[in-house]
């Protein structure tokens, strides 16, 4: 006879939460800057990197020249401000606000580099 599989509510509850990349809490100055759609810069500013993972990072402690975001499609690019990881840098994509009383923006990463330094 086949095995029947009876999931409790609880589990199917537990399994909402459950994330796929673990996060680590940092805190990691970046210079931003804000893209178009089209990747044409619409303001830059700073911001503080917190709750990373291999998939995104909360933006918190944000300051942009222009206190506004694009009403349409746009990207974030960051350049991580620390000494220790200064060069590099990612281009992601907003997915959430923040759920603070603060402004914070949630991001997926889409691309990353770094720059290298000629001796």
């Amino acid at each position: 006879m086949g095995e029947t599989l009876t999931l409790k509510a609880s589990s199917l509850d537990a399994r909402r939460y459950f994330r796929r990349w673990g996060r680590n809490e940092v805190n990691l100055p970046a210079k931003v800057e804000i893209l178009t759609g089209k990747g044409k810069k619409f303001t830059s500013g700073t911001a503080v990197i917190r709750d990373v993972s291999l998939r995104g990072a909360l933006l918190t402690s944000i300051k942009l020249k222009k206190a506004c975001l694009p009403a349409s499609q746009f990207k974030v690019r960051m350049t991580f401000s620390s000494t220790k990881y200064r060069g590099i840098g990612a281009l992601a994509r907003p997915i959430r606000f923040g759920r603070g009383t603060a402004f914070e923006l949630a991001v997926e990463f889409e691309d990353f580099w770094a720059q290298t330094s000629e001796k």
